[in-house]
């Protein structure tokens, strides 16, 4: 039995729908395009002895999704929106004491792709320490949803967001 496969719109819009649960989502305007929508998630966790006064420790975890939505993603386009993800998680990344990470991910919604941009994507690395990870890292992640063909794909450190997107197809 073969699945059937979806439209970008529908597909995004499950996609928004589970990440509401647990990230603040915001739709752009069609003038951003192709860029669709962000969604960012931010985690606080405090270990203390005895009492909350006597912290011992904090750790900030923060995660800033950029998705993209494009008939056909080529080499080029994935670049360019990589550049676009990774300028404005930057924007937003704050190494302040207690910065443990911030992951940037680019999803991408097409219909088709390239070879050469899904080879691109599958090999995409990116971090960044903060003076000598002692104010955390960012990390960029990749993930491709491809509707047409009822496939996924995702670098290394987007296997996470692939887990979540093959469920979605």
């Amino acid at each position: 039995m073969e699945k059937q496969s979806c439209s970008r719109e529908d597909y995004m819009e499950k996609l928004l729908s589970a990440y509401s649960q647990w990230y603040d989502i915001t739709r752009m305007p069609a003038e951003e395009a192709p860029l669709a929508a962000c969604a960012e998630y931010h985690e606080h966790q405090t270990g203390y002895m005895l009492v909350r006064k006597a912290e011992m420790w904090s750790a900030d975890r923060h995660e800033y999704v950029y998705i993209f939505t494009l008939p056909h993603l080529s080499a080029e386009s994935f670049r360019s929106c990589m550049e676009e993800a990774l300028r404005r998680g930057l924007e937003k990344v704050d190494p302040v004491p207690g910065h443990m990470c911030s992951g940037i991910v680019g999803v991408f919604i097409c219909g088709s792709a390239d070879a050469e941009a899904v080879k691109l994507l599958k090999k995409y690395r990116w971090r960044k320490s903060f003076q000598f990870s002692l104010r955390g890292w960012a990390e960029a992640h990749t993930a491709l949803a491809l509707t047409g063909e009822s496939a996924v794909v995702s670098n290394a450190a987007g296997r996470n967001t692939a887990g979540l997107l093959k469920k979605l197809l």
